[in-house]
């Protein structure tokens, strides 16, 4: 039972890092935050898990909300 928790995490990380790299890649630069684009490809290619989770919640401006003035 241990091992399919251990391999459920694994596929976890794995999936979270495969969803921040390909985001990454796709996401236009004027909405990147803190580096550019390819200083955050090389902290998700050398830290995977932090990279992945650095991009996620410091990389990538978030969308404006519809009805919502930007303050941008």
């Amino acid at each position: 039972m241990t091992s399919v928790l251990v391999y459920a995490m694994y596929a976890l990380v794995a999936a979270l890092w495969v969803y921040a790299l390909i985001d990454c890649i796709r996401t236009p630069a004027a909405h990147i935050r803190v580096l550019p684009k390819i200083g955050w490809l090389l902290a998700m290619l050398l830290l995977p898990v932090l990279g992945a989770i650095a991009w996620r919640n410091v990389g990538k401006r978030s969308a404006p909300v519809e009805g919502r003035p930007s303050t941008a």
